[in-house]
């Protein structure tokens, strides 16, 4: 429990819109506090529940989750970069592989003092109400979110993505995640087990889904994976955003104040897409910043200036000599940190050959 002034919170109605990392970090920090949370998610916590994503975290001791709960698949604390040059192996500060359908309905299990709204179309209008009715409203709703109506939200990097976890064999890949960054596209490979992974393939240009999955079967195929029938993704979109951009994050709607958290403010490192983590501290800061009566701008600027200064600096040098070059001047394996963006322009084909 963090120390804040109860009597603010008591009586205090908070209204979530977007029920994943970031949606339930913050009704998790909510509860605390009032119990009247309410949270607003388009699916269900039952079932199968997936969506375009990828399964690895890195720190899992930063998400606010026991360890060895449903969706905590194994650690992996290595991964492959790989570019036109070969493979990069980078270490990865306490990596677990998740089950993210199964980890979101744990969790959402957990909260025991929060109204949970399943199956929930919140459009305009409903968000209007929540707010006029909400003395703090999250929009948690990911990637083009509701809030773009009512501030001047936009994003650096957009990119469309088709993903799902499949069944085959991987037992070539297994059992380090691998990423491949090459011209515009990156694809990753997330083994879950020898014989399922989940598998995405991204472009950073705006090309549609069914141009996406020819390129993603012809990957795949160059790795002896056998591609997944188009029906079994899920399209999505990696967004990413500069420090100038969390200026936008919190505004006033019919004397409510709503923060923005999570992907919904562009917080995961432009090109690998390391986004849940980010995304669950936003939502416990959306919530914290508010009830203690500081910046939520200023909560966000510190907690990701890091990550967005330093990918902003070593960018240029990444285009340049990939992360191989650097892992070669350092003449030793790179401890990922948040900031590294392997990108190599290469021939597609050569590239994806290394892969394995």
């Amino acid at each position: 429990m963090f120390e804040i002034a109860t009597a603010k919170g008591y009586g205090m109605r908070i209204s979530i819109v977007g029920g994943g990392f970031a949606g339930l970090a913050a009704a998790q920090v909510a509860e605390e506090v009032t119990s009247d949370v309410q949270l607003y998610d388009k699916g269900a916590y039952s079932g199968d529940r997936r969506g375009a994503w990828g399964e690895m975290v890195w720190d899992y001791s930063k998400l606010p989750l026991d360890r060895h709960v449903p969706g905590y698949v194994r650690e992996a604390n290595t991964g492959i970069f790989v570019g036109s040059n070969g493979k990069t192996t980078v270490t990865v500060p306490d990596g677990v592989i998740l089950n993210r359908g199964e980890l979101e309905k744990h969790w959402a299990g957990t909260l025991e003092r929060t109204e949970i709204v399943e199956n929930a179309d919140v459009d305009e209008a409903e968000f209007r109400r929540l707010s006029s009715e909400s003395d703090l409203l999250i929009d948690a709703t990911g990637q083009f979110p509701i809030s773009r109506r009512f501030t001047s939200l936009s994003y650096d990097v957009a990119c469309p993505t088709l993903s799902g976890r499949i069944e085959a064999d991987f037992s070539h890949l297994y059992p380090e995640p691998r990423a491949l960054a090459y011209e515009n596209y990156f694809l990753w490979i997330v083994p879950q087990s020898p014989e399922e992974a989940t598998v995405g393939l991204g472009c950073r240009e705006d090309k549609p889904p069914a141009e996406l999955y020819e390129d993603m079967r012809q990957l795949l195929a160059e790795i002896d994976i056998e591609p997944p029938e188009r029906e079994s993704l899920y399209g999505g979109t990696d967004v990413s955003n500069g420090l100038r951009s969390l200026s936008h994050c919190s505004y006033e709607l019919n004397d409510c104040t709503v923060h923005i958290a999570g992907d919904a403010i562009g917080l995961a490192n432009s090109l690998t897409g390391f986004g849940m983590i980010h995304a669950a501290q936003s939502g416990r800061a959306a919530v914290r910043s508010f009830l203690q009566g500081e910046s939520y701008k200023r909560r966000l600027l510190c907690q990701n200036f890091w990550t967005k200064a330093v990918t902003g600096v070593a960018s240029p040098i990444h285009h340049t000599i990939g992360l191989d070059g650097i892992a070669q001047l350092a003449k030793s394996d790179i401890e990922y940190q948040e900031a590294f963006e392997p990108q190599q322009p290469a021939d597609i084909l050569g590239a994806v050959r290394t892969f394995i």
